[in-house]
C-alpha cells in the first residue's frame, strides 16, 4: 500500500464515519494496528530511499568501494601507529597529541560509518554495482 493508498483509505473511512453528530456514535472508522502502520511506514521509507538512491547515486563503480575500504584501512593503521608511538614516548600525552588522536578518531569513525552505509545500500540492492549481478 503506498502513501497515497493509505491516505485515500483513511479519507474514505472518515467520510463513511463522520466524527460529529449522531452518526459518529454508530461505529468507529476502521484503523490499522500500530504494527501494521509501522510496517507500512517502513515500506514507504524503503521505497523512498530506493528512489533517492537512484537519483543521487544511480550506479556504483566497484573501484570506488575498494578505494573507500583502502582509505578506512589506511587511516585505522595510522591511528593505531600514532597511538602506539605516543605511548612509547614514556612521557605524558600532550594536549596537541590528544587533539591529533581525537581528530584521527573522528575521521576514522566518519569513514567507517560511510563504509557501513555504502555496503548496506549495496547489500540491500538499493543501488546497482557496475559488473555485479543483483541477487534474486
Amino acid at each position: 500500500m503506498s502513501v497515497i493508498d493509505f491516505l485515500s483509505v483513511r479519507k474514505k473511512a472518515n467520510d463513511a464515519f463522520p466524527t460529529q453528530g449522531a452518526a459518529a456514535k454508530a461505529a468507529p472508522p476502521p484503523t490499522l494496528t500500530a504494527s501494521q502502520f509501522a510496517r507500512h511506514l517502513n515500506q514507504i521509507a524503503e521505497d523512498e530511499t530506493r528512489r533517492a538512491m537512484k537519483r543521487q547515486v544511480e550506479t556504483v563503480d566497484p573501484r570506488e568501494m575498494i578505494d573507500l575500504a583502502k582509505m578506512v584501512a589506511e587511516l585505522k593503521a595510522k591511528y593505531v601507529a600514532t597511538t602506539l608511538a605516543f605511548a612509547g614516548n614514556r612521557t605524558p600525552v600532550t594536549d596537541a597529541e590528544t587533539d591529533q588522536l581525537r581528530s584521527m578518531r573522528l575521521r576514522l569513525q566518519e569513514l567507517e560509518a560511510a563504509y557501513t552505509e555504502v555496503t548496506e545500500v549495496v547489500t540491500g540492492q538499493l543501488v546497482e554495482v557496475r559488473g555485479v549481478s543483483a541477487e534474486k
